[in-house]
């Protein structure tokens, strides 16, 4: 199992792997071609949250290879705790870097599982519109049925791909990530949230400058007050509880 060295986030005490997005695709490349286990994962204030409040999100954590930074908050606090010369540019949301796959050498299958069929019709046309050598699969996961996890694992495993992406919100995605892994033989699992309905356009983008400035969770509040409040308005709070009665 790859796993690239990490720092510690002062204050939130999780690990994570501050990487450019270039890097990152070096280091995908460099697994698929050698066939090495890597799971590639991303830390926000909302993955903080999941990974104090559940045990089994947090090991699959513990066990990624590649935590990048996905969140503003997170590279301010390394940036004044640890003083490490970190840039905006190691702040990399899935949108960033997952396009990139489809020039990425030696990169051949790659393998989309979530959202809905519509969804995942819209992302497969983005990513084969870009073009390169990569043989794209897409599966609908959404709604998820726990019950098809063999047969979809069936339809990946015929595609044999170097590279499996998961977008189905987390924990589920986490979840769904053990299973198949534990089934397949698939080099590099990246979980990547909504970044495949965004792709698609099914889910609004925010400009990218936006995540530069530490503003995508504004724009995306806007766009979807119903489905985020809670995430950006109430769960810093109850994070920042559960900071202060940590042991």
């Amino acid at each position: 199992m790859t796993v690239i060295p990490s720092l510690n986030v002062p204050l939130l005490n999780v690990d994570v792997t501050p990487l450019r997005r270039e890097e990152l695709l070096a280091h995908i490349r460099d697994a698929a071609r050698e066939h090495r286990r890597m799971l590639v994962a991303g830390h926000n204030l909302h993955s903080v949250y999941l990974w104090y409040s559940l045990p089994e999100f947090r090991d699959f954590y513990d066990r990624a290879g590649a935590v990048v930074v996905d969140g503003m908050p997170l590279l301010a606090l390394m940036r004044i705790g640890l003083k490490v010369p970190l840039r905006t540019e190691h702040r990399i949301g899935s949108t960033d870097w997952v396009e990139g796959l489809a020039d990425l050498e030696g990169i051949d299958r790659v393998t989309l599982l979530g959202g809905t069929p519509a969804a995942s019709d819209a992302v497969l046309k983005h990513l084969r519109s870009l073009g390169g050598q990569v043989d794209w699969q897409a599966i609908p996961g959404d709604p998820w049925r726990a019950e098809n996890i063999e047969e979809i694992a069936g339809s990946i495993r015929d595609h044999d791909p170097q590279v499996l992406l998961i977008g189905m919100g987390m924990p589920l995605q986490e979840r769904i990530a053990d299973q198949l892994a534990s089934r397949l033989d698939v080099p590099v699992i990246a979980t990547v949230g909504g970044a495949l309905d965004q792709l698609g356009g099914t889910q609004s983008l925010a400009p990218r400058r936006l995540g530069a400035m530490g503003l995508e969770w504004a724009w995306r509040l806007a766009n979807d007050p119903r489905r985020l409040a809670g995430r950006y308005l109430l769960e810093p709070m109850k994070l920042a509880a559960l900071l202060m009665l940590r042991p």
